[in-house]
């Protein structure tokens, strides 16, 4: 199976001092959007913009505000945000950085999280990854993307037909809401594998080939992406938990509870699923030795077979003029009458023994 390679401009960040924001992640030449969402238990509004400039002046005091931007790989587009909305360096440093391992950072204003968003590619059967970096303020909640497609269209959709409790929290719960759609799209994403497991298991006992084992490789690195992805999400959601941060309110923090849940539940997932492949791995090499014991069986069966007949056949065939039974005149057939004799002979044993 072979793998498609990636272009990174990871060299572009070598020797460049803290905090330069410098793209890191497949090349895109597409532009970025900038759209706005403001919303209330009452009213709803979603505009989009060109300039950061004008989506600040956009912003409505007394509404929820989500900011949402696909094309990180813009990198005047961030140093826009930096300066109109006040962002770190560092925060923006990282936001570029698709390769940033998940993680979550308090500043003085705003709290910062960095997290990766899984989907399951049915048609490949494979998992395709993006970092989604969100950032939570009491006046907004930005989240940082790195192309168009998302895991927030459940979302989307309850905030514009006003469903559940959406649109009476505040930008802690839209924020939690970012987390909790990200992270149960992790169990779609496991199922999927384990959908693929079981395709695995089915195919080991009944046709082991090399391909089956590249497939089972590439199916311990998917658990090893989900496992990278899913720890460190977990940390971060524990230290939001454990800090006591001025961001979440106590209201919210049961829903963070429930997240960090579904983390443990889906570790443990993971984990046993690293069983299944490590158990299809001795299956499946088990599988070719016992199918090597089969053939070899097989040709030992016929090399025994044919000893006898091979002995005959040697005798039989040495230029000897002393050897009474060439001048038998029925001589060829009574060999054969031997021949298959002890041939009918052997195999009635091996079968008996069943060996065949």
């Amino acid at each position: 199976m072979k793998r498609k390679k990636l272009k990174l401009t990871v060299s572009k960040k070598v020797g460049q001092p803290p905090g330069s924001i410098t793209y890191v992640g497949k090349e895109r030449t597409d532009g970025a959007t900038l759209e706005l969402i403001s919303y209330d238990d009452k009213q709803l509004s979603r505009k989009k913009f060109s300039n950061c400039e004008d989506l600040k002046q956009s912003l409505n005091a007394d509404s929820i505000n989500w900011i949402n931007v696909d094309g990180v790989h813009d990198q005047e587009l961030l140093n826009q945000f930096g300066s109109v909305f006040g962002l770190h360096n560092l925060l923006l440093e990282d936001v570029a950085n698709m390769n940033q391992r998940p993680k979550v950072e308090e500043f003085d204003s705003y709290l910062f999280l960095s997290i990766k968003m899984l989907q399951y590619n049915e048609t490949i059967h494979n998992i395709e990854n993006e970092q989604v970096s969100l950032v939570l303020s009491k006046d907004y909640v930005i989240t940082f993307q790195e192309k168009t497609g998302d895991v927030f269209e459940n979302i989307r959709d309850r905030i514009e037909n006003n469903k559940g409790q959406i649109r009476k929290k505040g930008n802690d719960y839209l924020f939690y809401s970012f987390i909790d759609s990200i992270i149960d799209n992790y169990f779609s994403v496991i199922e999927n594998v384990g959908n693929d497991l079981e395709e695995l298991e089915e195919e080991v006992f009944n046709n082991p080939s090399q391909i089956l084992l590249e497939k089972i490789q590439n199916k311990k690195n998917l658990l090893l992406i989900l496992r990278r992805s899913i720890y460190p999400a977990r940390e971060s959601i524990n230290k939001i938990l454990r800090d006591n941060n001025d961001f979440i309110l106590p209201g919210t923090v049961k829903y963070f509870n429930d997240v960090y849940d579904h983390t443990i539940q889906i570790i443990d997932v993971i984990e046993s699923y690293r069983d299944i492949i490590s158990g299809l791995k001795d299956s499946y090499l088990s599988s070719i030795s016992l199918k090597m014991n089969q053939v070899m069986q097989v040709l030992t069966i016929m090399a025994t077979i044919f000893i006898p007949l091979t002995f005959l056949a040697g005798v039989y065939g040495m230029n000897f003029d002393n050897i009474p039974e060439l001048k038998w005149h029925n001589g060829y057939y009574y060999f054969w009458g031997l021949a298959i004799f002890i041939l009918l002979a052997l195999v009635i044993y091996f079968r008996r023994k069943k060996w065949l």
